[in-house]
C-alpha cells in the first residue's frame, strides 16, 4: 500500500516506518548525548559546591586560629595576621570564582534543558505531522 506525500510522492508504508525509525534513532541519540551533557554539568556542579563548602570551612578556622594568636604573641601575632589575612584574600578570591562557575554552570545546565524539551517538541511534533 503507498500513501501519498506533500511533494506529490508515493511512499510505501515501509519506508515511512523506516523514516520514523530514523528519526527516533536521531532523537534517542540526542538524548543521550544531551543527558550525559547534564550529567558533566551535574558533576561539575557538585564539585565546585564541595570547594566552595572546604574554602568557607577554612575561612572559618583561619578565624579561630587568628583569635589564638591575638591571645598569644604580639609580634608573631602581627605577622601570622598578614600570613592568614593573605590566604583569606585568596581563598576568598578562589570562593567567589567558584560561585561564578557554578552560576555558569547552572546556566548551561538550564540552557541545555530547555534545548532538549524544544527537541522533543519538535519530534513529537513530527511524529504528529507524519501519524
Amino acid at each position: 500500500m503507498e500513501t501519498l506525500s506533500m511533494g506529490g510522492r508515493f511512499f510505501k508504508s515501509e519506508e515511512l516506518e523506516l523514516i520514523e525509525q530514523r528519526r527516533l534513532e536521531a532523537l534517542l541519540e540526542i538524548t543521550t548525548k544531551h543527558s550525559e551533557e547534564v550529567q558533566s554539568l551535574k558533576s561539575q556542579l557538585e564539585a565546585a559546591d564541595g570547594k566552595t563548602a572546604k574554602a568557607g570551612n577554612q575561612i572559618k578556622g583561619l578565624d579561630k586560629e587568628i583569635k589564638v594568636l591575638r591571645e598569644q604573641n604580639p609580634d608573631r601575632m602581627k605577622k601570622q595576621i598578614k600570613r592568614l589575612q593573605e590566604q583569606n584574600r585568596d581563598m576568598t578570591a578562589e570562593n567567589k570564582a567558584l560561585k561564578s562557575k557554578q552560576k555558569q554552570l547552572q546556566q548551561q545546565l538550564d540552557a541545555t534543558k530547555l534545548e532538549l524539551d524544544k527537541l522533543k517538541a519538535e519530534a513529537e511534533e513530527k511524529e504528529a505531522e507524519t501519524a
